[in-house]
């Protein structure tokens, strides 16, 4: 549409002689024609006035920037985020049997007292390192009694000392040695290691304190509840008559005369224990075995049958002793009463942990690092990982060794063949110790399991989920 005509122009000038009157002529004819000529420049006016009063109060809402925009590392709100699971651990260190002989005794005395902490030298770093850390004590405390070895033991208190600075924390005290210092023996026993702070079971000074908890202790240790509980399969024939809560006897004929005619086993006691132990929820229950034939470095059948009984009965830890010598450890799937499968640790024993034995294999010896994981969201509780160090008692007189500065003490054997090795003999380490170190290992690794050594090259620490179990052996249990 053409605003303005050259022919209305023309038309308007020569009708009226001026475009003036020709758009705002006092007729109305002018009027209609003008604005059929402007109506549509008059609507954009308007238009725009409108624009500008109230468009310009209106609110709109901002622009999304570049900031708003969803990142790759903010899922959408509608996405499901996985919450990574929290994992508790605890580390245990299980030790052998003290056997203090009058020669360990001698070795720690000092003049003026008893320091046993040299003579643990070798255990302390495996020891200390653990949350907690048990051993079985095969001797008594008993106030004002002459200090003496086998067949009675009775030792220094500074014993339970020793025992704490060199990291241990419980104290199993059911051993075929609990009544050397007879009943007194027992409440004078605890008395020293409560006075020491060190935790113990397997022996009780009353009826009270046995029915406390059914004779069993339970620990939390890092968020971690483990239920323990201790037995040993005799006295040495001292009977318990009368006051049977002492300790805890694994067999109704305990009182005869031989080890190895003691085969009545209370399994019905057993049954209840451990019922008991279930029924107090914990996330983990050990046993503690004083049991076997000395010298044996296999287990006899009663402790196989026994084993494999706790392990159903719910145990998951079963940590045996008394032979004196190391009998074999294992990792295996075990299944209890109500078909619930999970990986128990069995060791039928450690041997001896000290002494001053010279029969072959009393001098040898480990710490057992056992690791423990609790999935805190599931609540499952599993064996991640078992280790050992390997250990020796060695007796310097045994090797012609003089100018030690003293004769028995608990070596790391790792770190003291290699030392030698690369040339030096820690001031007391010559070529016939040596070998005998070497062959010790030897041994220790055919007994306890090569692959169970964390110093040996071949050995590989579980880092992920609930440990796996080796391969059994012909021998296996």
């Amino acid at each position: 549409m053409k605003l303005w005509s050259s022919k209305n122009k023309k038309r308007t000038q020569a009708e009226d002689g001026s475009w003036k009157e020709a758009i705002f002529g006092d007729g109305p004819v002018n009027v209609r024609a003008a604005f059929r000529e402007w109506w549509f420049v008059c609507l954009m006016l308007v238009y725009a006035l409108v624009s500008v009063l109230f468009l310009s109060h209106c609110s709109y809402p901002p622009q999304a920037s570049e900031t708003d925009a969803p990142s790759a590392a903010q899922p959408a709100e509608t996405a499901e985020t996985v919450k990574e699971p929290t994992y508790t651990q605890a580390t245990l260190a299980y030790a052998g049997d003290l056997v203090c002989h009058m020669d360990i005794n001698a070795e720690a005395n000092t003049g003026s007292g008893y320091d046993y902490l040299p003579i643990l030298e070798g255990c302390v770093p495996y020891v200390s390192d653990a949350d907690y850390a048990f051993c079985c004590m095969e001797t008594t405390f008993m106030d004002n009694a002459q200090i003496t070895g086998y067949p009675m033991f009775r030792s220094p208190k500074e014993l339970a000392t020793g025992l704490k600075e060199a990291g241990f924390d419980f104290i199993n005290t059911a051993s075929n040695h609990c009544m050397d210092s007879l009943k007194n023996g027992i409440s004078s026993t605890l008395d020293v290691l409560d006075a020491e702070g060190l935790d113990h079971i397997g022996t009780y000074r009353s009826q009270e304190e046995w029915d406390e908890n059914h004779g069993i202790v339970v620990k939390d240790i890092n968020g971690i509840s483990i239920a323990f509980l201790s037995y040993t399969y005799g006295t040495n024939c001292i009977p318990i008559t009368g006051f049977e809560y002492a300790t805890n006897i694994l067999f109704k004929d305990y009182m005869d005369t031989y080890a190895d005619e003691i085969t009545e086993v209370d399994w019905e006691r057993l049954d209840a224990d451990m019922e008991y132990a279930r029924g107090l929820n914990t996330d983990l229950i050990c046993v503690f075995v004083h049991w076997g034939l000395e010298y044996h470095t296999q287990p006899v059948d009663y402790q196989r049958e026994i084993a494999d009984h706790l392990f159903e009965q719910g145990a998951d830890l079963v940590c045996g002793g008394h032979p004196h010598v190391p009998e074999p450890m294992e990792v295996r799937h075990v299944k209890d009463l109500e078909g619930n499968e999970r990986t128990g640790y069995l060791c039928y024993c450690m041997g001896n942990f000290i002494s001053s034995m010279n029969d072959h294999y009393t001098n040898l010896t480990g710490v057992t690092t056992i690791e423990l994981e609790k999935n805190e969201d599931t609540g499952e509780t599993y064996l991640k990982n078992v280790s050992y160090a390997p250990l020796m008692m060695v007796d310097t007189a045994d090797y012609g060794i003089g100018g030690a500065g003293w004769r028995y003490k608990l070596v790391d054997l790792h770190q003291a063949i290699d030392s030698y090795a690369a040339g030096d003999n820690l001031g007391y380490i010559n070529e016939t110790l040596y070998n005998a170190m070497q062959t010790a290992l030897s041994d220790i690794h055919e007994i306890f399991g090569q692959q169970f050594d964390r110093f040996d090259p071949g050995y590989q620490a579980n880092t992920s989920g609930e440990m796996p179990v080796p391969a059994q052996t012909d021998e296996g249990a």
